[in-house]
């Protein structure tokens, strides 16, 4: 199911793990990245048959941890930080004015899409709070207006 370049990496993952099974969550993040940006169950059951684990043991780790999706993303998935640095500065405000710019709440995907928004505990971008990450992109010291910016422009 990986294509050849993932499958090298996979197959240089298992490699360095004597036990395939401490190998699944940079596997699964792998999966997910092929499967553009969502883990099926038919991407679960290659992972635990990669790894030598029961499907069920998958299935544990991607709905325990939220940096797996089960449902596929918007275009552009924002990851807006809510930890307490973030706070302070009004990380819960600007995710607020995401979800109502969007008209969609964090964990859902817009009507046309385009974006999908995830609520963070932490980025690790205390120092230029609030902070998101868009895609693989960071946006520190974010405000209204430049979410407001943002979204227009990737709306284009």
């Amino acid at each position: 199911m990986f294509s050849k370049e993932i499958q090298n990496q996979v197959n240089n993952l298992l490699s360095r793990y004597p036990i395939k099974q401490n190998a699944l969550i940079p596997i699964l993040l792998l999966a997910q990245k092929e499967n553009n940006g969502w883990i099926t169950e038919e991407w679960m059951q290659h992972v635990a048959d990669c790894c030598e684990v029961p499907l069920t043991h998958v299935e544990g780790v991607v709905t325990f941890y939220t940096m797996f999706r089960l449902k596929p993303p918007g275009k552009y998935h924002l990851q807006v930080c809510t930890c307490v640095p973030c706070c302070l500065v009004g990380g819960t405000e600007i995710l607020e004015y995401t979800e109502k710019k969007l008209n969609t709440h964090a964990g859902y995907t817009s009507a046309d899409g385009l974006f999908s928004i995830e609520e963070m505990e932490c980025i690790g971008a205390c120092s230029y709070a609030p902070a998101m990450i868009v895609n693989e992109d960071y946006h520190e010291q974010v405000t209204p207006e430049k979410m407001d910016k943002l979204i227009d422009k990737l709306s284009k």
